[in-house]
């Protein structure tokens, strides 16, 4: 499987490509602009995306509106990776789209619980 990690912050794009390393291939970006560079290029089942983007004039929902106009395969997954947490937040980034609400930090086992099942 192939991940699409967006996040502004390089720790957390760092620290995710670290730890899915050798079980899922990932490209890990900063920049919107990056992000949809790389989908008009490549083939992914999974998009990562931070909520918070400070360097973008869209946040993560926008991403994922934008994304969703593609009319993906139905497998592919859309992630919420955000420091926003708590059921309020949960519950906005499932109403807005996202298949799956991962707060930070990024705990492995959350991550392939939810692509596994």
């Amino acid at each position: 499987m192939k991940i699409l990690y967006l996040d502004d912050d390089a720790i957390n794009r760092l620290i995710v490509s670290e730890k899915v390393a050798g079980k899922y291939e990932i490209d890990a970006v900063e920049t919107t602009t990056q992000f949809f560079d790389l989908l008009d290029q490549n083939t992914y089942n999974i998009f990562l995306i931070d909520i918070n983007l400070n360097n973008s004039d869209i946040d993560g929902f926008g991403v994922l509106e934008k994304i969703k106009e593609r009319n993906l395969p139905k497998e592919t997954f859309y992630i919420a990776h955000t420091n926003y947490f708590g059921e309020n937040w949960k519950k906005r980034c499932l109403d807005n789209g996202f298949d799956f609400y991962l707060p930070k930090p990024f705990v492995m086992s959350v991550f392939d619980e939810y692509i596994h099942k």
